[in-house]
Parts: C-alpha cells; sequence; structure tokens
C-alpha cells in the first residue's frame, strides 16, 4: 500500500499535505517551488495535457486551448470543450488530482495511492461522488471526503478545544462560500449547521470589475473575442487585489483600439453589494439552522482566499457587530499552540489543506470528538410528486431516522421508494439518488404500512431500507458517494490513456516563454514590446 495525502481541490488553486517522519504537516511543491497549484488544464501546440502554472499562463493566449473554473460545474453533465478535446468536469479535476500526485511521489520518491479531499460543506451528493470518482481516475483511493470549513476549524489545533466556544467559519474561495456554525465544549468540536452557495467566490468578484471596465468603455462581452474575455479576467483579477486599497486603472487593446478606465472603490462596492447579499443569506440560514443568535457568535474565521477582499472583512464585521480590533485571524496567539502555525497562519489560502493533513495525521485530535451534520435534506417521494423528509438538513451525523407511508391504490402489489436529496417542496427540483421497488400484499388503499429508515453516516453513505409492517417483508439500497459503474470507469480509463501529459522537464522553459507572451499581450508600451519581442526572438 502506498502513502497517503490531503488535498484541498479547489476552483482556482489546489495544494496538497503530507506528513513527515516527525509527524509534522508539510506541503507538497510543484517543479516550481510553489504550493499552491493553478486549478487549469490547457491542451499544448503538441496536444499534450498541461496542468497547473504553465495552462494559467498560455490561458492569457489561448484562451479556447485551456480550461479554468471547473469545479463549479462538478455534478452536472457539462461539456467543456478545451481545443479539439471535450472533457466533464470530473475528467478535468482528475488531471488536476493527478499532477498533485505526481508532484508528492516526485518530492517524496514513494509511491501515492491515496488520498484525503477537502469539499465545499455545500457540495450535494453528485458533487461529491464526482469528486471520488476524479480521484479514482488520477489512481487515487478516497479515504475521506472532509468539508472545506471543518478542515479549516481543525486547522486551529488543541487550544480552541480547550475552550468552551460557539464560533464560526466563513469560507470564501475562488468559487464557493461555504458557511459552518460550530461549537466547542468538554473535548467535543460539534458542527452545529452548514449553508452555503457553491457559486459565489472570488471569481464573481473579479467578474464585476470586468462588468465596470466594459461599461465604462461603453461596450459589452460579447463585443469581446474568447481571447479578449481571458485578457480582461485577467487584468479585473489582478486589480481586485489592489480595490481595497486605492482605485484601479485597466488598460487594455480591444480590436487594435486601446481602451483605458478607472475603476473607483466606490462603484466596486456597488457593484458587489448582490453578492455580500448572497453571502447574507447563508449566513442567515446558518444560524437559523443552528438555533443560534448572531450576538452569541464569539469568534468569526475567515478563511478562503476571496477573503484577503477588504469589503469582505468590513462587511462581516458589519454583520456581528463586531469592533475591527475584535476581528480574529489565523496568527493571533490565542489560537497558535507553541507558534506551530506562524508559517502558514497568516495565509487564508493554505488553512483548509493543513486541516485535511490534521485530519491526516489525527494527532492534535486523539481521544476527542469531532461531529458533523449532513448538508442537505435526505427523502423520499410521495403521492403528487412531492417530497417528504425523513433526515433534516443539518442532522448530526452519523444518524437513522425513519417514516411510515401507505399504499394509495386498491390492490397495489408494489410501491417504488424513491431516494431524493435536496430542499424543495416539488420532487423534481431536487436530486435524485436512486430508486428500488418493494412488492407488498395486495389490500384496500391505506392498509398496508411501509416503515422507510434512513442511516446516513459520516463518510456520506446512505442506506435506505424499507419494511412492509404487515409481512416483515424488507428491501434496501446502499448510496455511496463515489460509485463507479465498471461501463464507466473502463470507458473514462481508456480516454485517458489516450491522453499525453506532459513530462515536467519541458515545462521549465515552456513556462518561462509563456509568460514572456502574456506579458507581451497585456503590455501596450511599444518600446516594452520590442525589448520583449527581441528576446522572445533571440531565446
Amino acid at each position: 500500500m502506498g502513502r497517503m495525502i490531503g488535498i484541498d481541490l479547489g476552483t482556482t488553486n489546489s495544494l496538497a499535505t503530507y506528513i513527515d517522519d516527525n509527524g509534522e504537516i508539510q506541503f507538497i511543491k510543484n517543479e516550481y517551488g510553489n504550493i499552491l497549484i493553478p486549478s487549469v488544464v490547457g491542451i499544448d501546440e503538441n496536444d499534450d495535457i498541461i496542468v497547473g502554472e504553465l495552462a494559467k499562463e498560455r490561458r492569457m493566449m489561448n484562451a479556447g486551448e485551456t480550461a479554468s473554473n471547473f469545479k463549479r460545474r462538478m455534478g452536472t453533465d457539462a461539456k467543456i470543450k478545451v481545443k479539439n478535446r471535450t472533457f466533464d468536469a470530473q475528467m478535468l479535476s482528475s488531471f488536476v488530482l493527478k499532477h498533485l500526485k505526481e508532484n508528492a511521489e516526485k518530492q517524496l520518491s514513494e509511491k501515492i495511492d491515496r488520498a484525503i479531499i477537502s469539499v465545499p460543506a455545500y457540495f450535494n451528493d453528485k458533487q461529491r461522488r464526482d469528486t471520488k470518482m476524479a480521484a479514482e481516475l488520477a489512481g487515487l483511493t478516497v479515504e475521506r471526503l472532509i468539508n472545506e470549513p471543518t478542515a479549516a476549524a481543525l486547522s486551529l489545533g488543541s487550544n480552541i478545544l480547550n475552550q468552551n466556544l460557539k464560533f464560526i467559519v466563513l469560507d470564501l474561495g475562488g468559487g464557493t462560500f461555504d458557511v459552518t456554525l460550530l461549537e466547542t465544549f468538554e473535548n467535543i468540536m460539534e458542527v452545529l449547521s452548514i449553508s452555503g452557495d457553491t457559486m459565489l467566490g472570488g471569481e464573481d468578484f473579479t467578474t464585476k470589475i470586468c462588468e465596470i471596465f466594459l461599461k465604462n468603455i461603453k461596450l459589452s462581452i460579447a463585443d469581446l473575442s474568447r481571447d479578449e474575455r481571458t485578457k480582461l479576467y485577467t487584468k479585473a483579477d489582478r486589480a481586485k487585489k489592489l480595490i481595497s486599497l486605492k482605485n484601479v486603472e485597466i488598460e487594455m487593446e480591444i480590436k487594435g483600439k486601446k481602451y483605458k478606465s478607472e475603476i473607483t472603490q466606490k462603484d466596486f462596492r456597488e457593484a458587489v453589494k448582490p453578492l455580500l447579499v448572497k453571502m447574507k443569506a447563508a449566513i442567515d440560514k446558518a444560524l437559523q439552522d443552528g438555533n443560534t443568535d448572531a450576538r452569541e457568535i464569539e469568534k468569526v474565521i475567515l478563511v478562503g482566499g476571496a477573503v484577503k477582499l477588504g469589503i469582505i472583512e468590513e462587511f462581516v464585521e458589519k454583520y456581528f457587530h463586531k469592533m475591527r480590533g475584535e476581528k480574529i485571524y489565523f496568527n493571533n496567539d490565542d489560537f497558535i499552540e507553541n507558534n506551530k502555525l506562524v508559517s502558514i497562519a497568516a495565509d487564508p489560502d493554505t488553512v483548509v489543506a493543513y486541516g485535511v493533513g490534521m485530519k491526516e495525521r489525527n494527532k492534535v485530535f486523539k481521544e476527542r470528538i469531532l461531529t458533523d451534520v449532513c448538508p442537505f435534506t435526505l427523502g423520499t417521494e410521495i403521492v403528487g410528486r412531492r417530497f417528504a423528509p425523513i433526515i433534516p438538513r443539518n442532522t448530526t451525523v452519523p444518524t437513522s431516522r425513519s417514516e411510515y407511508f401507505y399504499t394509495i391504490e386498491d390492490y397495489q402489489s408494489q410501491v417504488t421508494v424513491g431516494i431524493y436529496q435536496g430542499e424543495s417542496l416539488n420532487i423534481d427540483d431536487n436530486l435524485f439518488l436512486g430508486e428500488f421497488l418493494l412488492d407488498v400484499p395486495q389490500n384496500l388503499a391505506g392498509k398496508e404500512a411501509i416503515n422507510v429508515r434512513f442511516t446516513y453516516d459520516i463518510n456520506g453513505i446512505l442506506e435506505v431500507e424499507a419494511k412492509v409492517v404487515s409481512t416483515g417483508v424488507k428491501k434496501s439500497k446502499l448510496i455511496i458517494n463515489g460509485d463507479l459503474s465498471e461501463e464507466e470507469k473502463n470507458e473514462k480509463i481508456k480516454m485517458l490513456e489516450e491522453i499525453k501529459i506532459q513530462s515536467e522537464n519541458k515545462n521549465k522553459d515552456k513556462l518561462l516563454l509563456e509568460r514572456a507572451n502574456r506579458i507581451y499581450a497585456e503590455i501596450v508600451n511599444t518600446e516594452i514590446r520590442n525589448h520583449i519581442s527581441d528576446y522572445l526572438e533571440n531565446y
């Protein structure tokens, strides 16, 4: 059996951890010595797959030959075209996971075949299933899927468990927003509720800057080519990092014409108000489900790269009626044990991965209890295509609950037990997980009762059992996150075998060239462009 690693599979960046010989958590580095790996996949001029920094650099000049933000499409059947090939989000994620696995094997000189992987707390069953499938295709067995905010809480170490504390973790990543309400008491850390939005993240704040720029120059996104859109997005993403400090200026060439516009802090604040409203709704929901008033929250913990935006910090402070000086950061001495977290404490990009490593190590939490919850309601279908909840969302897991249902027609001989996940009364708006048929004695309507029991464990395994009360006959179905049929698996593996992934030793020079090309495209100054051009010709 090979070694296990911890992985934070992110929308914008991904990273991996391992436990060294001293039992300490370390980060896996890529061939350039970096721990943050852009979650970008591309196809180069030789039709080889490229992943990470090289693919990100190439995206500027060859947008149609790269894919990013595909984590948002996990759990869907969406097809993503990359150059002359078509992938789904699951396949693209498998390339990123394989890249992380290969980096780890190169760094550790060991076979890597197992992983603990973090997922957004609000990922549904299908999205979690796709994540496990992606790992299988990358040659990794998933030992556990852990919710990202829970992983972030784990990274706080044992000090937080030594307090009786009610706190909330707000995780705003590149593409998702998670809210987790937790409480610690007597060596127990309990997740009280989970909420979030899988279509809200730092990428949306970048998009708002793009919209402001286009409005200022009186153009629409439809006026830009695909490469121009990518170029604008890249410039807007850099502007986003400065907008909290000052007004920023974006300059770029569109259809041969040069445009320049100032993005003011005032305009940015106005544009992102709808995004802050969505954040507020998710926080409200978590507090409501956890029967908690905002004034009861004793600590607020921000994680995810997007929380570096000053407006996010301001919003959170106002929401919880906290003074700026009372805001809790990871480099606060109250949360540091023997300075172990000092090196990464100030970087919200890495805390989830560090927490995954904590779960992998399981040292700090030995003989202590960590509880989690079911993020979505689980239930069955009843007459009228209606949803009947059996396990409500935010129920502490593991759990087992049952309900009684009755036949609706005279002399019916079978009932269909449908298994769904979601919050809508209309069954068609919820996620279908499976179904099975159960034979019942023929009788008058309402005379035969069926007891349906849902049992859900901490690994996301759901067992549904139905029993005919009058006969004691039982039938059950197991729903396991990550189930992959042999046919599906073989089809995807065959596709992977036909794809060449570029070897690392070619990448360093190519990265330099792609970066020079990207800078050339961004710069409008003729003198600087000529200098770069001369460099490329003589390289």
